[in-house]
């Protein structure tokens, strides 16, 4: 069942982090000019037919999105997948975090988990869009530093996410 979500536009970074400073952010994609950017953050309409994909690996991602894709037709669905993510300034840093919180799988099931750089994140994320995967990602924060604020600051401009549009 998808999620529902409102219609909200995102005012300012700032605002975000009061709001919700740990919790899923959704991330549309799209390809322009032969690169992956963002196109949209969690307070769109969503399509018709979406569907978020809890993998335990990319294979079986790629798995869960053929078959949800397949059996959607022509009338397509959006897939969105969900992945676990810690960032920081170095890959050791992110990998020694994720030690420390000994967390195995969300509460909610298993995930595709990333932890290292911003820039890794972000090519993650391209990779996923590009290979036809995912048409976009909802960002699961494992630790309070890696809120909505920092991911929006640090890992979608690298998407081409424009940061001044979210002020306007």
């Amino acid at each position: 069942m998808p999620d529902q979500l409102t219609r909200r536009r995102v005012r300012s970074c700032e605002s975000t982090r009061m709001r919700r400073p740990v919790g899923p952010l959704h991330v549309f994609l799209r390809h322009h000019a032969a690169r992956t950017q963002v196109s949209a953050l969690s307070g769109v309409r969503l399509p018709e037919c979406f569907a978020r994909v809890r993998a335990v690996d990319l294979r079986d991602a790629q798995r869960q999105s053929a078959r949800l894709r397949a059996e959607a037709g022509r009338h397509g669905c959006t897939v969105f997948v969900d992945i676990e993510v810690l960032v920081d300034h170095d890959a050791r840093t992110a990998m020694r975090a994720v030690e420390q919180l000994r967390q195995t799988s969300s509460a909610s099931g298993a995930a595709l988990r990333y932890a290292g750089t911003p820039r890794g994140l972000a090519g993650y994320i391209e990779d996923l869009h590009t290979l036809g995967i995912a048409d976009g990602v909802t960002l699961l924060p494992l630790r309070a530093a890696d809120n909505a604020d920092r991911i929006i600051n640090d890992v979608l401009p690298m998407l081409g996410l424009d940061i001044a549009r979210l002020s306007a």
